[in-house]
């Protein structure tokens, strides 16, 4: 029996079936579906009404969709297409048929050589959207998604990947950046670089080989001045089951200034593979 939670409230959008809900977030609801036209499996994603603030950002998304259809990466969720009509604006991806990161953390057991590729897959995916341009700046484990033959597809980075949401302290886009992942230069109000997206990486992987939050605290102000002051328990001490070097490996992508973390995803990729082959 389908779980009638995930069944979706309308049957189809333009030439789109819609099978089930599979997620809802601030920006919008987003549906497995198929595409009668080529008869295969899709994301369809239906932007909330109120999600663009005027026709300026339908616009500059738009433009970005015509560039981001042509990034084509195994670990990068391809986007397909965006039409805006008469069943509302849509982005369609592909299909990623398995959980998300979010899920993996919670639920699978830990195992230190699985976790680590899951990183460097991630590594492949954050460099080739930065060669291409792209700062994701909501990277979350909720935005991994993992196939079901395992591989990694890093999902949402189109809505932050351009001008279209870089004016970071608007209201409307504040309100879609996650607070826990949020690079310590947003909340001073400085330019949010690739870096940022270092720092997002490092949060995360925090919680992939520690499985718990790095700043345990019950409110937003709190959370932001951890963000901006205060380092974290080493993740070795917190889990003895991570390394001491892959420990410093993710207190130096979560180091306060921009400047003082690995370069870029490739030298994080060669960190972690170095660690690889000498403990694994």
């Amino acid at each position: 029996m389908v779980d009638s939670r995930f069944s979706p409230d309308i049957p189809s959008l333009y030439h789109y079936d819609l099978q089930r809900i599979l997620g809802e977030g601030g920006t919008g609801r987003v549906y497995l579906a198929i595409d009668t036209k080529k008869n295969e499996p899709v994301a369809v994603k239906l932007f909330h009404e109120n999600f663009f603030r005027n026709r300026l950002h339908v616009r500059d998304l738009v433009k970005s969709v015509s560039k981001f259809k042509r990034f084509k990466h195994i670990n990068v969720v391809q986007i397909l297409n965006f039409m805006d009509g008469k069943d509302g604006r849509i982005m369609v991806m592909e299909y990623v048929d398995g959980p998300s990161l979010k899920w993996y953390i919670l639920n699978r057991p830990f195992k230190l050589a699985e976790r680590l590729n899951v990183c460097i897959q991630i590594c492949q995916g954050m460099q080739y959207l930065h060669d291409k341009g792209c700062t994701h700046h909501d990277f979350k484990p909720a935005n991994v998604l993992f196939t079901r033959n395992g591989v990694i597809k890093i999902a949402d980075f189109s809505l932050y990947g351009s001008s279209f949401l870089l004016e970071l302290m608007d209201r409307n886009v504040g309100e879609q950046i996650t607070p826990m992942f949020v690079a310590p230069e947003f909340i001073r109000k400085e330019k949010v670089t690739q870096l940022g997206d270092l720092y997002s990486m490092g949060i995360t992987f925090y919680m992939l080989f520690t499985e718990k939050v790095p700043f345990p605290v019950d409110n937003l102000t709190k959370l932001y001045q951890c963000h901006l002051n205060v380092m974290p328990e080493h993740p070795s001490l917190v889990n003895p089951q991570c390394p001491t070097a892959l420990g410093d490996i993710i207190m130096k992508m979560i180091q306060k200034r921009p400047e003082q973390r690995f370069a870029d995803c490739d030298q994080l990729s060669v960190a972690l593979g170095q660690l690889t082959q000498s403990r694994i």
